[in-house]
């Protein structure tokens, strides 16, 4: 299957080391649809329920569960930035996250990508 930019799915993490997210959880898919056709990795942000303030969790609003019981108010985690096997890790795509949330997500992204003296070049 091939995912694209904007879905929520939910996958396994395990196994997982240090500080990384664990267990089954939803992720954003954050690579676009051209790296995703020809990739076998996926680039992903996985969401969490709680925000603690931090300055790199961005409101992501109610996302569906995998079962589709009650949803989870959640937060997209930018700085866990991770390319996954989608397949591999058994992902169920749920849902979408709407246009203005994914231009916040990847705005944030980039932020973090480039020093503070580069910009982002219109048409690159």
């Amino acid at each position: 299957m091939s995912y694209r930019a904007g879905d929520v799915v939910w996958a396994d993490l395990d196994p997982s080391s240090g500080h990384e997210q664990r267990k089954r959880r939803p992720l954003i898919v954050v690579s676009n649809d051209r790296f995703n056709q020809h990739c076998n990795l996926t680039m992903t942000i996985p969401i969490t329920s709680s925000q603690a303030s931090y300055p790199l969790h961005l409101d992501v609003g109610l996302v569906p569960a995998e079962d589709g019981g009650t949803p989870l108010h959640g937060f997209a985690e930018v700085e866990q930035l991770k390319s996954l096997d989608l397949e591999a890790r058994n992902a169920v795509k749920v849902g979408t996250i709407d246009e203005s949330g994914m231009d916040k997500i990847l705005s944030l992204v980039l932020g973090c990508l480039i020093s503070p003296d580069m910009s982002i070049l219109s048409g690159y």
